[in-house]
């Protein structure tokens, strides 16, 4: 990019799964790529200011071994060997690995374990739905987060 070129700025809102929702300001680079990313200067609660893991989103988007399509083992557990597949046979295969153990353990023997990350608390919890629905385990679905809700329920509430 010309160095005096003006850079470009995107407006948007942080889409990690934190009760934060920070605003951002965005470095467009081209019309694919963008730099590195802000705290809005104008929102008083970020004030320019984003945690690093959100500051670095560009690395991760635009890393060159991110996974940008669906892979299916192709070898033996521990063999590394892969092949590409379309959307619609990975998630065929899970959905067939979901069916065949339910055939197998039980309906509980599913546990939609996730971290949401960027999924949003609208597509996250959609997951309790499908639980629900095919009466998957009732365990509470993130290991990682157990702590941090219960901090969050007692400083917060409910």
């Amino acid at each position: 990019m010309n160095q005096h070129a003006k850079l470009r700025i995107g407006h948007s809102a942080c889409p990690h799964d934190c009760p934060s929702t920070c605003a951002l300001e965005v470095e467009l680079l081209d019309s694919k790529r963008i730099g590195r990313v802000h705290g809005a200067k104008a929102n008083s609660y970020t004030a320019g200011v984003i945690c690093a893991k959100v500051a670095r989103y560009a690395d991760r988007v635009h890393h060159p071994d991110r996974l940008l399509k669906p892979l299916i083992r192709a070898g033996a557990k521990g063999e590394a060997l892969w092949k590409e597949a379309s959307w619609e046979a990975a998630l065929d295969l899970v959905a067939e690995k979901f069916i065949a153990a339910e055939a197998r353990y039980g309906s509980e023997t599913v546990w939609p374990y996730y971290y949401a990350g960027t999924m949003g608390l609208v597509q996250r919890d959609g997951i309790e739905r499908l639980r629900h629905a095919k009466k998957y385990s009732g365990f509470f679905g993130s290991i990682c987060t157990n702590l941090a809700w219960t901090g969050w329920m007692m400083g917060a509430g409910a």
